[in-house]
């Protein structure tokens, strides 16, 4: 563990950030339940919270999240990590994104965040196993970020490369072989890392949700997760207690790149890698987008995100923020109730357009429950 601290939400107050009505909230340490009707607020409170702790939208883009008539959004708050109560000021605007902490710019965005967690359940998380690809591969890299902040660069670097090489492979004519030859071993390289990280976090997260699904959540499949990709030679499953080796996959995917060099060429763009791949998960063998029932699904699911929620923990040693909109409707009162009791330790927002009486099993007497209406917040406890 890098270290051993919980994250806490003191208060925040929202500024031209979608119907969000200048409200200044002050949390409790542990459990805050939003409700409302639909479309009052509930989800956009959530989000400006998500904003306030990654520093990137979980819904829509800037201009989605800033309220009409507006440039941009700010987010102000107190928070405490390691014992310190900060004072925190986002500013964000276009493609400009400002932070101070306690009036102080920061030098390095990742010093802020290495030192706070928010993981996060949102109604569209249910779908992502039967959704498009892309919407998987983008919530394993961003999980796979969280788990090492670095990675970041390692998919910047990688996307970068790719585009450079379609840059290439769309030019008119004739294309030097050794033009190409110049970006497809660093991009082998930069592939290698980006798969190697996913196999190593899915193998993470597969024990750990199949953990879940049958002993917590009560289910009786056994549960799988699998990395789909097209390349001979890299593993479907990970796990075991076993690790890959960033650069384990360079050879295979330089190989492939070379093999795969006139197609690309006709088709003007890469066409094989990790941001063609895919993973999913099994019950008992059988693919969950094919087979399951919705109800499996949404079990299946929720045992996949208290997993992420547990591992993410585990490996930053933080007592994240925990966010779960609108879901827990989701699941009969039993699984609710087990589910509520796995959850992480920490400070826990929920939102639901009434109270689930099975709330009790985490907040004891220390809840706070808002009303949201209009994108006005009241506190009724």
């Amino acid at each position: 563990m890098l270290k051993s601290h919980p994250v806490q939400l003191h208060s925040i107050h929202p500024r031209n950030f979608r119907n969000l009505d200048n409200i200044r909230l002050e949390f409790s340490s542990h459990a805050n339940f939003i409700s409302g009707l639909n479309g009052q607020g509930k989800t956009n409170l959530l989000e400006a919270v998500y904003w306030l702790l990654t520093l990137r939208g979980k819904r829509g883009n800037v201009s989605e999240c800033t309220g009409k008539g507006a440039d941009g959004f700010t987010l102000n708050a107190q928070m405490t990590w390691d014992a310190i109560r900060h004072r925190i000021n986002l500013k964000v605007e276009g493609r400009s994104k400002k932070l101070l902490i306690d009036e102080s710019p920061l030098k390095r965005r990742r010093d802020y965040l290495e030192n706070v967690l928010v993981v996060d359940f949102f109604p569209e998380d249910l779908l992502i196993l039967i959704m498009e690809p892309q919407l998987r591969r983008r919530f394993l890299d961003l999980a796979c970020v969280q788990y090492h902040l670095p990675h970041e660069e390692t998919l910047r670097r990688y996307r970068k490369l790719r585009e450079q090489r379609n840059g290439l492979l769309k030019q008119n004519g004739y294309v030097d072989p050794k033009l190409l030859d110049s970006y497809d071993q660093p991009m082998a390289e930069a592939a290698s890392m980006v798969t190697s990280a996913r196999l190593n976090l899915l193998g993470l997260l597969g024990e750990r949700t199949n953990e879940i699904f049958r002993e917590g959540i009560g289910e009786k499949y056994k549960t799988a997760l699998q990395y789909i990709t097209s390349i001979e030679g890299i593993p479907g499953e990970a796990g075991g207690g076993s690790e890959f080796d960033p650069l384990e996959f360079s050879d295979l995917y330089h190989e492939e790149l070379k093999r795969t060099r006139g197609r690309d060429m006709e088709a003007g763009l890469t066409t094989t890698g990790p941001h063609r791949d895919d993973w999913g998960m099994t019950l008992d063998g059988k693919a969950v987008r094919a087979f399951a029932s919705r109800g499996e699904v949404r079990s299946a699911m929720f045992a996949l995100h208290l997993a992420r929620f547990h591992v993410l923990a585990d490996r930053r040693g933080i007592r994240p923020v925990v966010l779960i909109d609108d879901v827990m409707s989701e699941l009969d009162s039993s699984r609710r109730v087990r589910v509520l009791e796995l959850l992480p330790p920490g400070q826990i927002f929920l939102t639901a357009c009434d109270p689930p009486p099975e709330i009790s099993a985490i907040s004891g007497n220390d809840l706070a429950h808002f009303n949201m209406s209009k994108g006005k917040a009241e506190r009724v406890s």
